[in-house]
């Protein structure tokens, strides 16, 4: 399924100065729960896998531009993606090519530069954009063959850590998060 060998994987995740992600199904399980509240307005409620959180502020701290891109609204998702200081946050945007393009004009990238997660059929048209493309496992058919990488784990359930760790290693930087909590 992975068209990369381990040594191409970390060639490219060497040259990353910015990782992309879809949030459900990605950083979430996919499954969404709506509540009605008090006022009898809608809530929706996701859970973000607390391991890929942390991979998300360890990018941040090392240096790399983190980024979001998401079909769907969420006010607590955005809330969270802020404490973890994820410097471009989309929401409510299927048009996502045209939202990466803008990332990568403000942030003067080039698509070897980038790389994105996703795992449904929106995401194709980002995929097909950036230098490394990444399904998780449990991604729709489609995106794993648009994949250039699948992570062994499920959207949700630490795919995102898993391609962070490869990333933070790659760029030499694993040892200095380790040593942080030594």
């Amino acid at each position: 399924m992975n068209k990369l060998t381990p040594k191409a994987l970390r060639a490219k995740t060497a040259k990353a100065r910015i990782v992309l992600t879809d949030i459900d199904g990605v950083l979430t399980g996919g499954t969404i729960y709506h509540f009605v509240d008090t006022a009898g307005e809608l809530v929706e409620f996701k859970g973000i896998h607390a391991q890929d959180s942390i991979a998300m502020a360890w990018l941040t701290e090392s240096g790399l531009i983190t980024g979001v891109i998401s079909g769907r609204v969420s006010k607590g998702t955005d809330a969270r993606l802020r404490l973890l200081k994820v410097k471009h946050i989309y929401q409510h945007r299927l048009d996502k090519a045209a939202v990466l393009a803008e990332i990568m004009a403000a942030e003067k990238l080039t698509k070897d530069q980038v790389v994105y997660v996703g795992d449904d059929i929106p995401d194709l048209a980002v995929m097909s954009r950036v230098g490394l493309a990444v399904a998780p496992a449990n991604a729709r058919p489609e995106v794993k063959a648009a994949a250039h990488w699948v992570t062994k784990a499920s959207g949700g359930d630490g795919a995102f850590r898993e391609l962070v760790e490869v990333i933070l290693r790659s760029q030499g930087l694993w040892d200095a998060i380790i040593e942080r909590y030594r």
